[in-house]
């Protein structure tokens, strides 16, 4: 089985598939474990400190945050993907070139996306519904949040930048002890100084500055061609193409999905204050879920890239088969068992029965159809790793993104209830599936990726 190589590399070009897969994974889902522990321990101390108004103030937040992460995340992620497929091919010119050229683009882009969500915070939060007495909370938070994202931007693209060649250990180190550090500062300036929502944004804040500086020093540092030198920050114009091709979709998709779940939250915020805050609390409890979930599509990706740069085709499919079974064995296994106590663990977290039981209604509602999206997004990530992303992303543009609101625009005022909105996840991720399925059968995929693998070395 090929091993650990420099810097902390995987090469999944060769070996035994099954330990390939998890030893991408493993990493990569301690470090959404540690993200998320942060954000539990973050949902704990605001509830129990700083009080009802602060915690569903920056639940709120959550899809208009989404919105600016997922397009900085998916971006990131196509940028990866062409690090990967020259990774896997030995090229080691055009890496470095392609490493170089994804951080310019994320400072660059950071530090709009910075500027104009702070901008646009409080007009998008009135268009989404906000109920008044949480909006001084989710503006205070949000702010902060936004002010700091250029260094969320940098920090995410450099954490893909090394999963790209197989180094999911340091990422998972570094986001370690930026939780580390977010949850210490939520106790002093949340628990200990009272600053309720806006002690929440600032702790979060100065944690992703920590968690930039940590992952360039990583990256500037590294023995391989993938090393970042800060003095060859530019934009290769040929490589930038490729990744734009690859990366826009993907972040585009991203931002589509949040654009959704605004509009799903601004129908959630319509059933009141109590029903938000349930809705939120449910989002951070089956986070456990999205982990694994996100792991697993990690390493299809990451797998898939590295092996579509060395021409292993038939090796692609066996990796996403063998993906597909770790996906149903584990993700089905967490939703049972979540399903099952969720309502102490709401209760855990905040003292309202009211709120404790409404959550459990949501996680009950929409537990048992888990595990389809996770399984579609084995599919996704193995179509994407091979550089083929526009299609992917007109499949969950309109089967999860555009039915979705049409759905909480047309369907549910017809019959305004929780269950109506609700209804929504499970149909869109059924469609979205089945439609996945068809297009990895049928749709001559892995031609198009040939075709535009060709043009990139022509050009």
């Amino acid at each position: 089985m090929a091993g650990r190589g420099r810097a902390g590399s995987l090469d999944v070009t060769e070996g035994v598939i099954w330990r390939q897969l998890l030893l991408l994974c493993v990493p990569v889902f301690f470090s959404s474990f540690f993200q998320e522990a942060y954000s539990l321990v973050n949902t704990f101390v605001v509830g129990q400190y700083a009080g009802k108004a602060a915690l569903g103030g920056i639940q709120a937040t959550a899809p208009l945050v989404d919105l600016a992460v997922g397009f900085s995340v998916g971006m990131g992620t196509g940028f990866a993907v062409v690090c990967s497929q020259y990774f896997g091919a030995r090229d080691e010119e055009r890496l470095s070139a392609s490493v170089h050229t994804a951080m310019t683009i994320a400072l660059v882009g950071g530090l709009a996306v910075s500027v104009l969500g702070s901008l646009l915070a409080e007009p998008i939060l009135s268009l989404m519904g906000t109920p008044a007495d949480l909006m001084a909370e989710s503006l205070a938070f949000v702010r902060i949040y936004f002010g700091a994202m250029v260094f969320s931007i940098v920090y995410n693209t450099g954490s893909a930048v090394q999963r790209s060649v197989g180094d999911t250990r340091s990422p998972s180190i570094i986001v370690a002890s930026t939780c580390v550090v977010n949850i210490v500062l939520d106790l002093v300036l949340v628990a200990g100084m009272h600053m309720e929502a806006a002690g929440a944004g600032l702790a979060t804040a100065l944690s992703l500055v920590w968690g930039c500086a940590l992952t360039l020093a990583r990256l500037t540092h590294v023995d391989g061609p993938w090393r970042l030198d800060l003095h060859k920050l530019r934009i290769d114009p040929g490589i930038c193409r490729v990744m734009l091709r690859c990366g826009l979709p993907l972040g585009l998709q991203s931002s589509c999905y949040s654009v959704s779940n605004i509009i799903t939250q601004a129908t959630i915020n319509s059933f009141g204050s109590t029903v938000v805050t349930a809705f939120g609390l449910c989002g951070r409890i089956d986070a456990i879920i999205w982990m694994a979930s996100e792991a697993l599509g990690v390493a299809v990706t990451t797998f898939s890239a590295q092996n579509f740069g060395a021409r292993n085709y038939e090796r692609m499919r066996r990796g996403l088969r063998c993906a597909l079974c770790l996906t149903a064995l584990v993700v089905g296994s967490l939703s049972v068992v979540l399903m099952a106590n969720v309502l102490g663990i709401a209760g855990f977290f905040v003292r309202d029965p009211e709120i404790a039981a409404l959550t459990a209604q949501v996680m009950w509602y929409i537990g048992p159809f888990y595990v389809v999206y996770s399984l579609y997004d084995n599919i996704a990530g193995t179509i994407r790793g091979a550089g083929e992303s526009l299609r992917p992303m007109i499949i969950v543009l309109t089967g999860s993104c555009l039915l979705r609101v049409v759905w909480q625009l047309a369907v549910v005022p017809l019959n305004h209830t929780l269950h109506m909105a609700l209804l929504s996840y499970p149909i869109t991720w059924a469609t979205t599936g089945v439609t996945f399925i068809l297009y990895y059968r049928l749709g001559h995929w892995m031609d198009h990726a040939r075709e535009h693998k060709e043009a990139n070395l022509a050009a």
